[in-house]
C-alpha cells in the first residue's frame, strides 16, 4: 500500500491543484513518488496533471485569457484525462464467440461482427470483396516456358499476400534460363497492383506494375478459375506465354 498516496494527501492536492504555480510544483512532485513506488496509474494520471497545470500558468502569466476561462478549462481537460487513464488501465473485456461447428486447423478464419446475424454476409463474402476472404496470403506456382529464355521450362511463383481485389498488391517472379545477354539462371521479378473485371470467370490486369531494375516489368493479365486455379498470360519477345497455376496447399 502506498505510504504518500493516502485519502489525506488527496485532499490537500485536491486544495493546492488549481493553485497557479504551487499546483505545478506540486504536481510535478507526484508522478516522481508513483514512479518509485511503481503506481503506474497514479503516475500517468500526475503527468497529465502537471502538462495541464503547466499549460494553465502559461496561459495566466500570458494574460491569453481570463482566469475564471482558465479553471473552467482546466477542469474539463483534468476530466478528460482522468477518464481516458482510467479507460487505458482498465482490464480489457474480452468478447466471447460461441462457435457451433467444427472449423478445420488448417484453414484460416474470418470473424465478422454485426448487430443482426447475416447483415454483412453478402457484403463480405459476395462480389469483388471475396477475394479479401478466399485469397488472403495465397501462393501460386505454374511453369513459364519461352523457347528464348526459358526452353525447357522454369518455375514462376504468384504471391498474394493480403487477398485478391482492386488495388490489391501481388508479386509475380521466376527466373530465366538465360536472357538475351547470355546470363544464365538470372532472376526476375514483377510487382503489380490487381484491376479485376467482372464476369465468369472473373478477369483480371494490372494497373501499374514495377519490374527488376526500375523498368515498367512485364505485363501480366488473365482470368482466376477457382480458389486453387489462376491462369494467366504475359509477353515476352513478341510472343504471349500462357502461365497455368495452381495454389500451393496451405496457403
Amino acid at each position: 500500500m502506498s505510504q504518500w498516496f493516502t485519502q489525506l494527501e488527496d485532499v490537500a492536492y485536491s486544495v493546492v491543484e488549481y493553485i497557479p504555480l504551487v499546483g505545478t510544483v506540486y504536481s510535478l512532485k507526484r508522478p516522481g513518488i508513483a514512479y518509485s513506488e511503481r503506481h503506474w496509474t497514479r503516475h500517468w494520471q500526475s503527468v497529465g496533471n502537471f502538462l495541464e497545470s503547466s499549460i494553465r500558468d502559461v496561459i495566466l502569466f500570458s494574460e491569453i485569457a481570463e482566469p475564471t476561462e482558465v479553471a473552467l478549462l482546466h477542469t474539463m481537460a483534468e476530466s478528460f484525462t482522468d477518464k481516458m487513464i482510467e479507460i487505458y488501465h482498465h482490464e480489457p473485456n474480452k468478447p466471447k464467440v460461441k462457435i457451433t461447428k467444427k472449423l478445420d486447423k488448417r484453414s484460416g478464419h474470418v470473424l465478422v461482427a454485426e448487430s443482426s446475424e447475416g447483415k454483412f454476409k453478402s457484403q463480405v463474402f459476395g462480389g469483388k470483396a471475396k477475394g479479401l476472404h478466399h485469397f488472403h496470403g495465397a501462393v501460386f506456382i505454374g511453369t513459364l516456358i519461352l523457347p528464348t529464355y526459358a526452353p525447357n521450362g522454369e518455375k514462376i511463383r504468384l504471391d498474394v499476400p493480403h487477398g485478391l481485389y482492386d488495388g490489391a498488391r501481388v508479386t509475380f517472379s521466376w527466373k530465366w534460363t538465360q536472357d538475351y545477354n547470355g546470363v544464365k539462371n538470372r532472376p526476375e521479378v514483377t510487382l503489380g497492383r490487381i484491376q479485376l473485371r467482372a464476369g465468369t470467370p472473373t478477369r483480371f490486369g494490372l494497373s501499374s506494375r514495377k519490374g527488376a531494375g526500375g523498368w515498367e516489368g512485364y505485363d501480366f493479365w488473365g482470368q482466376v478459375n477457382s480458389k486453387d486455379r489462376i491462369i494467366a498470360t504475359t509477353k515476352a519477345v513478341g510472343r504471349e506465354i500462357q502461365i497455368v497455376f495452381r495454389r500451393v496447399y496451405g496457403t
